[in-house]
């Protein structure tokens, strides 16, 4: 089967919560779409034959790399060739791969090119640009790629797997997680065409999906946020298994680490972590992710079923008098200590809990990285939400099988 995505360079400008806006490169999925940050999410199946058509409207060169595909070729009009790095005056290498010329070129190269590959191998990978990868990677060129097993089924429980029936990657629900950095320096300088000096990067932002916290638990495609579609927010119920793709977008490692259980990771890099009938999965506290790395990961909350009439929790739960609730007038407890029931809150206190949900921070191990320029809570932190056993829809958890998803 043959899969076409289409993708557009462009420029605009992304939020953060403490009222910046920042100038940034990504791609849009539409001829009159916004850039977004990360690039759109591609979602594609083993064996298929996929083509990505790149267009580029920025005021330099720009290419797309696809870090474990095999076999990549591109076609600039002339026909398909494998790709392969572009080398200027005096052997000078400009891009790591073929690129598309930006409009104003007076070579008059060409805009757009077609890459295209067949997954052979299913998981998670990310994308970027080969051309000058120390500003355009960093500026936002680059995105996610899921690549479905061949015998992937939404609507078979045994067949909705990470890599294939029978490898033990079944799961109910899945989210990915691409993390980046931001330096607003750099972009400032590249929205001015100021020069920069990479080496002098140094990241004060720290992004998830695009976002920095706490608007990483907004839901995803809310309007005031329109170049940074993607939420981070993970909602389960007890029991289920939860696939959580991480991907690293940016330079730096990011020590990631979910409250309330251990991962199990069960691929790396898009590779199943098996050898024949052995299982080489394994359990985490923190997955550190590298720059460029992937790691897809099982995530299951089982509490210990306490309620207050058949198994109450086994010590005294202090009295409202004695809690210290919410910050700056609102809270996401419930005001009971048991899954599924609300309770009192003291008077002034807005209520974020929908249904006597558990919620539990997943978040980087790095504290600088849990800021917005030095002021906390920001960057790299969601919330992982356990609601009562049938309370969540199945909209929640599910990505959608398509080439892009359009902003």
């Amino acid at each position: 089967m043959l899969r076409n995505v289409d993708l557009w360079t462009r420029d605009g400008f992304f939020s953060t919560p403490d009222g910046s806006s920042i100038y940034f490169w990504g791609l849009a999925s539409r001829e009159d779409g916004k850039a977004q940050l990360p690039g759109p999410l591609i979602v594609v199946q083993q064996g298929d034959t996929v083509r990505i058509n790149l267009t580029n409207t920025l005021p330099e060169a720009t290419s797309l790399l696809f870090p474990g595909q095999e076999g990549v070729t591109v076609d600039d009009g002339t026909g398909p060739r494998p790709v392969q790095p572009r080398f200027g005056p005096g052997g000078v290498l400009t891009s790591f791969t073929d690129y598309a010329d930006y409009p104003d070129n007076p070579m008059a190269n060409p805009t757009r090119v077609t890459y295209a590959f067949t997954p052979e191998n299913p998981g998670t990978y990310l994308y970027w640009s080969g051309t000058n990868v120390h500003r355009q990677v960093l500026m936002g060129l680059h995105g996610c790629l899921i690549v479905r097993p061949a015998d992937y089924d939404e609507s078979v429980p045994a067949r909705r797997t990470a890599y294939g029936e029978g490898t033990g990657t079944e799961f109910d629900r899945e989210y990915v997680l691409v993390l980046a950095e931001v330096d607003p320096e750099l972009n400032y300088n590249v929205e001015h065409g100021f020069p920069y000096r990479v080496r002098d990067y140094k990241p004060r932002y720290w992004t998830m999906n695009g976002r920095c916290a706490v608007d990483t638990m907004l839901p995803s495609g809310v309007g005031y946020l329109p170049t940074q579609p993607y939420g981070s927010m993970i909602t389960a119920e007890p029991g289920e298994k939860v696939l959580f793709r991480y991907a690293g977008g940016g330079i730096e490692n990011h020590p990631l680490h979910p409250h309330g259980n251990h991962t199990r990771i069960v691929g790396l890099d898009g590779r199943l972590l098996r050898n024949g009938a052995t299982d080489l999965s394994y359990k985490r506290f923190t997955v550190l992710v590298g720059p460029g790395q992937t790691y897809d990961q099982i995530f299951i909350w089982t509490g210990l079923g306490f309620d207050p009439v058949t198994h109450p929790i086994p010590t005294v739960l202090p009295q409202l008098q004695n809690l210290a609730v919410g910050h700056a007038g609102n809270t996401l407890w419930s005001g009971s200590a048991y899954l599924g029931l609300k309770g009192d809150l003291p008077v002034g206190v807005a209520d974020l809990n929908d249904m006597g949900e558990y919620y539990f921070m997943l978040h980087s191990h790095e504290e600088v990285q849990i800021t917005n320029w030095g002021k906390y809570p920001g960057g790299l932190m969601t919330m992982v939400a356990v609601f009562p056993s049938g309370r969540l829809g199945e909209r929640h958890g599910r990505i959608p099988y398509t080439e892009s998803v359009p902003v």
